[in-house]
């Protein structure tokens, strides 16, 4: 289900003034109009956001908890042309009419988003069950109204203008804020359930991860969860517009600009592990040195990583070069299965491999790697309201990482 975006205008206006009247005039719109949309949002939300009264209306306890994600979301579309002014961009739309109603469509927005992933005029019309003309439409007005181009038609494709990509990360924004627009009124009437959206980076997938959500799925079953394991510089592009809550893993320095909040959950060294077969066993572990598994291959995280940074200056700092790997990679079972399966040596943060080093599976040896001290942490938009569901979460996880 989708929400009217102008109705939600229109929301926002009214419990401003606590008057239709005056909420007409600001919106210019009649009074009748301004009734009529909130009447409709109160049905399709199943909700009373007002309360009336002979000297006007007053917003009831469900209004006043959604009213700040609802403006948090509308302010994202309002402050379009303040980003487009900064970057030095050209927007007629800024001399003229002070408030973007051009925006408070859905089917505009979403036509514009659909259009910047895919394109192309054709497949969006397709995905959106609509015409190519009214695609067109959709977009020249959009243009118009902000005075700039969006995108720049090439034999490749349509290619998104700087305009275009500002405007589409608010659009991002916007939208992602009110999707959980009914849950958090379910969560409101007693009934908690929402979606999480979780990167989580190789370090935290082990232990952490799987023992919050399990205990979150087992008490509060109606909460879901979606994880997203791509690279970080992928995971970060999705927080900064909002398409996931948090990322979880090593956290990395640009993690504590501007556009995040941080909490650190533990600290933890990187090790060294083999297969229970390696033929280096064949003596005492305790006899082994770091020269001894130069010889062999490895299996290192990925190049210009941070984990892999750190290897490189703790072997500059033991006067060795380090090793070149065979395979780099940070997926769990990918190292866990080459270890068991061949003479491959391994550098994991100690919780990525714990649980087979307990089991027995793997062998961690006695030999310290010096500075790879690494902290583990959770990342989440500064200035954006969690859902009841993410809260919870997030809550949850602090406590785990304090009392473990």
């Amino acid at each position: 289900m989708t929400v009217n975006i102008m109705q939600l205008r229109f929301f926002i206006e009214v419990a401003k003034h606590q008057t239709i009247s005056k909420a007409a005039d600001q919106l210019f719109r009649t009074q009748s109009a301004v009734t009529r949309g909130i009447l409709q949002l109160e049905q399709q939300l199943n909700v009373t956001l007002f309360e009336r009264h002979h000297q006007g209306v007053l917003l009831s306890d469900a209004g006043r908890f959604i009213l700040p994600r609802v403006q948090n979301g509308l302010a994202h579309l309002q402050n379009i042309t303040l980003h487009l002014k900064h970057h030095g961009e050209s927007s007629l739309y800024s001399t003229g009419q002070s408030e973007p109603f051009f925006l408070y469509n859905y089917q505009r927005l979403q036509i514009f988003f659909t259009l910047c992933l895919t394109k192309n005029m054709k497949s969006t019309a397709q995905l959106l069950g609509l015409t190519q003309p009214a695609i067109s439409a959709a977009i020249k007005l959009l243009e118009q109204s902000f005075g700039v181009e969006l995108f720049e038609r090439t034999v490749q494709g349509l290619k998104p203008s700087l305009s275009c990509q500002l405007i589409q990360k608010q659009v991002q924004l916007c939208l992602n804020e009110l999707k959980p627009l009914y849950d958090e009124l379910l969560t409101f009437h007693g009934q908690l359930q929402g979606t999480v959206h979780i990167g989580a980076l190789p370090l935290i997938r082990a232990e952490v991860l799987p023992h919050v959500m399990g205990q979150m799925t087992t008490e509060h079953p109606a909460i879901r969860f979606v994880t997203y394991e791509s690279a970080y510089e992928i995971l970060s592009a999705q927080l900064r517009v909002g398409d996931i809550d948090f990322i979880i893993g090593a956290i990395r320095p640009d993690q504590g600009s501007a556009d995040f909040s941080q909490h650190l959950l533990f600290s933890e060294d990187m090790v060294i592990v083999m297969g229970r077969q390696h033929p280096l066993l064949n003596q005492a572990i305790e006899q082994i040195r770091l020269n001894d598994l130069l010889n062999y291959a490895w299996i290192l995280p990925r190049a210009y990583s941070p984990a892999r940074e750190l290897i490189q200056k703790s072997f500059a700092q033991l006067g060795l070069k380090a090793p070149n790997p065979t395979i780099e990679t940070g997926d769990q079972t990918l190292i866990r299965g080459l270890l068991q399966s061949s003479s491959l040596l391994a550098i994991v943060s100690y919780s990525q491999m714990r649980q087979e080093v307990d089991e027995g599976q793997l062998v961690q040896l006695p030999i310290t790697l010096p500075n790879t001290h690494r902290q583990i942490g959770i990342s989440y938009r500064k200035h954006a309201i969690l859902s009841h569901a993410a809260q919870l979460f997030l809550d949850s996880l602090l406590n785990s990482s304090r009392t473990s």
